[in-house]
């Protein structure tokens, strides 16, 4: 299969496309061919373990660029560390609600599963290549960890991790300052968590200097990220379905926290393919640019990031946003255009047709640390000794959840 660019002007092979993260062109690659699988196929993968599933998925991006027992045991070896069997147990907490467990990872981050994968991948070809990729990386709490951790034991991959100083958790800082590895380089810098998505993009479609020293990016714009996160969504479909005695075909809703936008895409991926998803609620929080992006057409970047207590998704422009209407526009010029006005003035016009698309598909809500509490509070107490705890980043998306409402809903954990 080929890779597109959202902007139209760059074709990549798999390998090519998960090597260089962003496209020659400065946009994002996606697959070009997302036919929808067969009703009858997805139910036949209903009782596969969740590395046969990531199998029988990425399959279908790759093709022959990595035979396919070569791919069996990559994906074999991604899981060895979680900690429970299932890799995602999912889990009733309410009336129609479901909560996919993303966290039992070896950095307790549902970042665990792009990063795993990819880093894995990325070491495959670096060793078929004969050299050393350097993996490029800017955190705003869970990616760095989980990358540092992915890559850490493999030798064809080095990483370099930048954070914004005094913006993580103590504990997200120490899971990176104290990996011991000398393929592992981390960087504090000053500013917030957008603030080197600029340079990392420089560095990443410099095509002469990524030519020669073979840098990737491991953020969210990375495809194999999104297509990671895509299998997580059909496997916690399986497991919803199952708790709630219903065949596959029922439609059931997305909940989620949204900070780049890599789990919307994902799951807008993921029902191109043919899994039967409702709705896609998504919580924000005082970073609320895509809450206003659907609600009011407003695309624009605040000149200041506010710090919440949800600090993983204090983002202000979202980059997979630009995956986000690509897929639903379809339309390179269109984004293109879009993209450069973004960049030109910090905020971009969202046309009449593609804003109703955008609110077909999306119910928002901001969620403030007020609100985020009470939930938090309330889902422990609620149930005696069977509360459940959650973190807070889930708490938005249960927040959300409570307040919309919808009928059957999968939330997404982090």
């Amino acid at each position: 299969m080929r890779f597109v660019s959202t902007r139209g002007g760059d074709q990549a092979t798999f390998e090519e496309a998960i090597g260089r993260g962003y496209a020659r062109d400065g946009g994002l690659y996606l697959p070009e061919d997302l036919e929808a699988i067969p009703l009858e196929t997805i139910a036949l993968w209903k009782s596969l373990a969740f590395p046969a599933l990531c199998e029988e998925l990425f399959v279908r991006w790759i093709g022959d660029e990595v035979p396919r027992e070569q791919l069996r045991r990559v994906f074999d070896q991604c899981f060895v560390d979680f900690s429970e069997e299932s890799i995602i147990p999912v889990r009733k907490v309410g009336e129609g609600c479901y909560v996919a467990e993303l966290f039992h990872g070896p950095t307790f981050s549902f970042k665990d599963f792009g990063q795993q994968m990819l880093c894995k991948l990325l070491d495959h070809f670096a060793q078929k290549r004969e050299r050393v990729v350097t993996l490029l990386v800017s955190t705003t709490g869970d990616t760095g960890p989980a990358a540092i951790r992915a890559c850490a034991s493999l030798p064809s991959l080095r990483i370099v991790c930048c954070y914004p100083l005094g913006q993580l958790s103590r504990f997200q800082e120490m899971q990176m300052t104290t990996v011991e590895g000398t393929n592992v380089n981390v960087f504090a810098f000053e500013g917030g968590g957008d603030d080197m998505d600029a340079p990392i993009k420089a560095l990443s479609t410099d095509a002469a200097f990524q030519e020669k020293y073979h840098v990737a990016s491991v953020n969210s714009i990375n495809l194999a990220r999104i297509l990671a996160q895509t299998v997580h969504f059909f496997f916690s479909y399986f497991r919803a379905i199952e708790h709630a005695g219903l065949e596959v075909g029922a439609k059931v809703c997305l909940a989620v926290p949204c900070g780049a936008l890599g789990n919307i895409v994902a799951a807008l991926i993921a029902k191109r393919l043919g899994l039967p998803l409702g709705v896609i609620v998504c919580g924000t929080n005082a970073n609320d640019i895509f809450h206003r992006a659907v609600a009011d057409g407003d695309f624009t970047r605040h000149p200041t990031m506010h710090r919440t207590l949800s600090e993983a998704i204090n983002i202000q422009v979202p980059y997979n946003f630009e995956r986000v209407i690509a897929l639903l526009a379809d339309d390179a010029p269109l984004i293109k255009s879009m993209m450069e006005e973004l960049t030109r003035d910090n905020k971009m016009a969202i046309p009449p047709a593609l804003l109703a698309s955008l609110r077909d598909t999306f119910r928002t809500t901001p969620v403030d640390d007020d609100a985020l509490l009470a939930e938090i509070r309330a889902r422990w107490g609620s149930r005696g000794k069977e509360g459940y705890l959650v973190d807070l980043h889930t708490g938005v998306s249960l927040h959300i959840w409570a307040i919309l409402r919808v009928k059957f809903a999968i939330l997404a954990s982090t």
